[in-house]
């Protein structure tokens, strides 16, 4: 279904060059509520990201991210860093695909941390603006709030995918 999005998108938009260079900014927000066995849960995330292109191949970047969450009585507030180097290994007309290696911290109700690996898609609406989505995780956590524990591994959940916009300047 993404992918029919996308390619209705790339129909309906004229083709320009891709900036191989520049700034950018972007994030992710989001909002979840459910109820399972009586017990209310919510929660949204919002992560400003920003970065760097210093080639066609390399980028620069970091989000500074805040997830709140409550279930029943309890709520978390987290403060994230997540700083990375982005690698675009494949690149056709207006889609791009990445892996962003970087590491996180995360402090407040939750806290811990995490080092590896991220794939991601990129799809370019304009020369100014795309839409992106990463999904899964290659690495090691220690205590990482989201999923707690110590250990090493690969994680490809559908609760991973992640999508997110950007403003090239």
């Amino acid at each position: 279904m993404l992918l029919f999005a996308f390619a209705a998108c790339s129909a309906a938009v004229p083709t320009v060059s891709a900036q191989e260079s520049g700034w950018w900014i972007g994030g992710r927000v989001g909002y979840w509520h459910d109820k399972v066995e009586g017990v209310t849960s919510s929660g949204f995330a919002l992560a400003p990201e920003f970065g760097h292109d210093f080639n066609a191949k390399w980028s620069l970047g970091g989000v500074l991210g805040f997830d709140y969450r409550k279930t029943g009585n309890t709520s978390d507030e987290v403060f994230v860093i997540e700083p990375y180097a982005r690698y675009k290994y494949f690149s056709r007309d207006r889609f791009t695909l990445f892996v962003d290696g970087g590491f996180g911290v995360a402090m407040g109700d939750g806290s811990g941390w995490k080092v590896g690996l991220t794939p991601g898609l990129a799809f370019r609406i304009s020369d100014r603006f795309s839409l992106l989505t990463s999904f899964g995780f290659l690495g090691y956590k220690n205590d990482y709030y989201n999923g707690g524990g110590d250990g090493f591994g690969f994680d490809f959940r559908s609760s991973d995918l992640r999508f997110g916009f950007f403003y090239s300047f």
